[in-house]
């Protein structure tokens, strides 16, 4: 018995064994050879630049088609657009009104905003050469409707409200309310002036006072010179 014991034994041992090399056979068996690994990158890879071109090509139709949210837009980095940038609410940055342009080199220029036309809310320069203007007139204005206009020192509503109103979206009760000097846009309207306001649905929200201060000195130096000159013309007639 003890010998049929050995001999069964060493029979497991050998099936066991090559139940044992079988198995590493199909293990081997089943691993993808040299060929079928690179067949299955160059898949891969073309997927993956397949992937690529549709997402560009959805990005860009997404784009090009505009998109909205109801939500802020944050970019932490530089954002240029080719296109029109365009805003329904106030366009606002805080760093260019604390930016000192004193250091920066190159020419400055006025900017101006478009109020009327298709053009609302554009912005951009208006040419001063004169090779861009035409039926040239000189100005109607007189001294005396500039002097007529009186400036004023005066604080803004909504900036009293600031400090005075609870209610106030702003309300702060230690804000210093700033005073501002400047003229009243319907008072340059009442002396015929009109054209230094801003109108905007038929109502002036503004003065150009670039404009309004270089034309009124012209104006008003022009008249005191005339005055000037017609006084020693008189003066040299009575032979003073």
């Amino acid at each position: 018995m003890s010998g049929i014991t050995t001999i069964s034994d060493k029979l497991a041992q050998r099936l066991l064994e090559r139940f044992g090399q079988i198995e590493e056979q199909l293990r081997t068996l089943q691993q993808p050879t040299g060929t079928s690994v690179g067949s299955l990158v160059n898949q891969v890879q073309q997927a993956l630049i397949n992937i690529t071109a549709t997402v560009n090509a959805k990005v860009v139709e997404f784009l090009s088609s505009g998109f909205s949210t109801g939500g802020n837009v944050t970019a932490t980095g530089n954002v240029t657009a080719a296109g029109t940038v365009s805003g329904v609410a106030a366009l606002k940055s805080a760093g260019a009104a604390g930016t000192n342009l004193g250091s920066v080199s190159g020419n400055r220029q006025t900017v101006w905003q478009i109020y009327d036309g298709a053009n609302v809310g554009l912005y951009g320069y208006a040419p001063s050469s004169i090779t861009t203007k035409t039926n040239l007139e000189q100005v109607p204005y007189s001294a005396e409707s500039f002097l007529r206009c009186a400036a004023y020192l005066y604080e803004y509503k909504d900036q009293v409200a600031m400090r005075h109103d609870p209610n106030s979206e702003y309300y702060d009760p230690e804000y210093q309310i700033p005073q501002e000097v400047g003229y009243m846009a319907e008072h340059l309207i009442e002396n015929g002036l009109k054209q230094f306001v801003t109108i905007r649905d038929e109502q002036p929200i503004g003065i150009d006072y670039a404009a309004f201060g270089a034309v009124g000195m012209n104006v008003i130096g022009r008249a005191h010179a005339a005055e000037i000159a017609a006084i020693k013309e008189r003066l040299d007639a009575l032979g003073v």
